[in-house]
């Protein structure tokens, strides 16, 4: 029992990291709408330009470096949190202040494209990514009724329980906080009594960004420095701020130091007991309690006030023609006999990416449901291919399909939260379970081969090998996959089941009077979108003759999620745009080569990504459409001759005496 205790309260570190993202977590939701999962990711920002600040006497900012004496530590957070706030302002007056009323996926996606903006900064801007944070609070062991625990631990959940409790203040008896909470509560009533939401959101935002940096200072020594792994601390984040309610502070943090204990635990059990799973059984545990909260809560997150969550940008009626796909194949197939080498290979990436893209389309653009796992499901149909072809032995196509299908289910399953929640709640649900997947399976040496990866043998068809990426005949034969998965998708808009996704996307009460079985609708939409990505994720491994875990990591489900909402996430048009903007792609690997981008092609992606999502939210498929038609229309429109002679003179004298009568 006394390890137990001892192990529960060394989850104190990682119990506060959780609590503190929490809390920034609410305080954004509450006065700016917005599920803020780029906080991660500025604490981690933070904490480097700490180490930096105290260890090389220099401040890394985005753009610059200024050389400062050895400053105090007091002086060096205070200069490093006024970072914190600024970053958290110029987010919100470039980024989210221009898309207030924007939908809750959009807001979503532009904090993914600050989250990979801020792992770029950190990999560009610091000469090393193991910077270590020298601690602050004081890391005396603390002995007492046999339990030994550092110091630190008790001294920063201290800390997190005075902001909470401040928080709380001023959120109950000032004026701005309860502006804030009226803002929440009602935002146009909150306007008509003089308040300015936008200014409540750029404070709330520089709070929210000041807390996660003070976060990553303190906590720094206790968890270390990694742009991936700080960054994840949000899902857990996220888990407590939804036990919270996106509301109480007080919950919020109760329910963090709580789950840190526990996954503490945890870590011992695991050591006692070798029969529990010894990778990712922690990591599980936070998507465990956002399932539980919204099933016990009844499956949504409380709304702000009256505003209405705008709508995902319109699907086009028809689809593509004939001609249209025709002639986009025919391209494709040139493509494939020109292009050789690494550009054949990036093709071929571009290719498997569309299909990718093509089930976003249809889960999100068609069904309108959130999810940010689909390349879960991709990994999952590319790891049973390994181990269907390596140790049962079946060959294609029966492991392919078997593969596919296993995905099928897996969306099905992942389809049954959808049927109480939806929008960014289930955006939520899904990326918890992106990262559960990814820990307790994916990096499980035992079932996907771990570091080592899993190999997947050639594809032979009539017992002639097609190769694999950069081969012709692989090459043609995704591409021919892959078309025929995007004719079905034009074919799916045009049918009955389609038409019945397109209601529940619009509104899910009007279907249900209608007579639809949302239920059923919602099944069959995510079992299509999984067997998509399957697809996806059984060609990928044939591509690479070899999976690892890294090749379905969350933050590549949230990048292609970025990417296609930015090509037109509504459109197969878009899933093919996406698909050559995809790291790795046609369009992203020609653009590394001629413009020699290197190691700036991250951070000029997130950028751009970014500044096209404030430009053009409604996608690049749809602007190009718009302009398209825009450019048909003036060629279509007839033109009106010239008056001349005796007929022109009449009618410049009938305008003139008509402009002198109105004037």
């Amino acid at each position: 029992m006394i390890e137990i205790l001892q192990f529960a309260l060394l989850g104190l570190g990682a119990g506060t990291i959780y609590a503190a993202l929490g809390t920034g977590v609410v305080l954004t939701y509450q006065a700016a709408g917005v599920i803020n999962i780029s906080l991660g990711a500025m604490g981690m920002y933070i904490g480097y330009t700490y180490a930096f600040l105290h260890n090389e006497d220099l401040l890394v900012l985005p753009i610059g470096t200024i050389a400062t004496p050895d400053l105090p530590v007091w002086a060096a957070m205070l200069v490093c949190l006024a970072v914190a706030a600024l970053l958290g302002l110029v987010a919100y007056a470039l980024v989210f202040r221009p898309l207030r009323s924007a939908s809750g996926l959009l807001k979503l996606v532009a904090a993914v494209g600050i989250t990979m903006v801020l792992q770029s900064l950190v990999v560009l801007r610091f000469p090393t990514t193991s910077a270590s944070v020298p601690p602050i609070l004081a890391n005396d062991p603390v002995r007492f009724g046999g339990l030994t625990v550092s110091w630190d631990r008790f001294l920063l959940a201290a800390v997190v329980i005075v902001v909470a409790a401040l928080l709380w203040v001023l959120t109950r008896f000032t004026r701005t906080g309860l502006a804030m909470r009226a803002v929440a509560e009602d935002e146009r009533a909150a306007t008509l009594l003089g308040h300015s939401p936008g200014r409540l959101s750029a404070l709330a935002w520089m709070g929210s960004s000041v807390l996660a940096g003070l976060l990553g200072i303190l906590a720094g020594p206790i968890t270390g420095l990694d742009p991936v792994t700080n960054s994840l601390f949000i899902v857990p984040a996220l888990a407590v701020a939804i036990v919270g309610r996106l509301r109480s502070f007080g919950i919020t943090v109760a329910a963090g130091i709580a789950l840190g204990m526990v996954q503490s635990v945890v870590l011992k059990l695991q050591g006692d007991y070798s029969w529990l799973p010894q990778t990712g059984l922690r990591e599980v545990l936070p998507f465990l309690v956002i399932v539980v909260t919204l099933a016990v809560s009844g499956g949504s997150l409380p709304s702000r006030g009256t505003e209405e969550d705008p709508r995902l940008p319109p699907v086009p009626r028809g689809g593509a023609s004939p001609v249209t796909v025709g002639t986009t194949l025919l391209a494709g197939v040139a493509l494939v006999l020109t292009l050789d080498g690494p550009y054949r290979t990036a093709l071929t990436t571009t290719v498997v990416s569309v299909l990718v893209c093509l089930s976003i389309v249809v889960v999100t653009g068609m069904l309108g449901q959130i999810s940010l796992a689909q390349m879960t499901f991709a990994g999952a149909a590319g790891f049973v291919l390994s181990n269907l072809t390596t140790r049962a032995h079946l060959g294609f196509p029966l492991a392919p399909l078997v593969a596919v299908a296993l995905a099928v289910l897996l969306g099905v399953a992942v389809a049954v939260p959808a049927l109480r929640i939806r929008g960014v709640t289930l955006g939520v649900v899904t990326l918890g379970l992106a990262v559960a997947v990814s820990e307790f399976v994916f990096k499980n040496p035992g079932w996907t081969g771990g570091m080592g990866g899993s190999r997947v043998p050639e594809l032979r068809l009539f017992g002639a090998g097609l190769g694999n990426g950069g081969d012709i005949g692989f090459a043609l034969f995704a591409l021919f996959v892959v078309t025929a998965c995007a004719v079905g998708v034009i074919w799916l808009r045009r049918t009955r089941l389609g038409g019945q996704m397109l209601m529940v996307r619009a509104n899910e009460r009007a279907a249900a009077a209608a007579g639809i079985n949302i239920a059923g609708v919602k099944l069959t939409g995510f079992g299509i979108a999984a067997g998509l990505a399957g697809t996806a994720g059984v060609l990928l491994g044939y591509q690479q003759e070899s999976l690892a875990f890294q090749n379905f990591d969350v933050f590549v489900s949230l990048t292609y999620v970025a990417v296609v909402y930015l090509a037109g996430i509504s459109r197969v048009s878009g899933a093919v745009i996406a698909g050559l903007m995809a790291p790795g792609g046609l369009v992203y690997y020609a653009l590394d080569r001629w413009l020699e981008l290197g190691k700036y092609n991250a951070i000029v992606s997130a950028i751009g990504l970014l500044l096209a999502l404030v430009a053009t939210p409604g996608g690049v498929a749809g602007e190009l459409d718009r302009q398209l038609r825009w450019l048909l229309g003036r060629l279509r429109r007839p033109t009106v001759p010239e008056p001349s002679g005796k007929q022109g003179a009449v009618l410049g004298e009938e305008t003139e005496h008509a402009v002198s009568r109105t004037t």
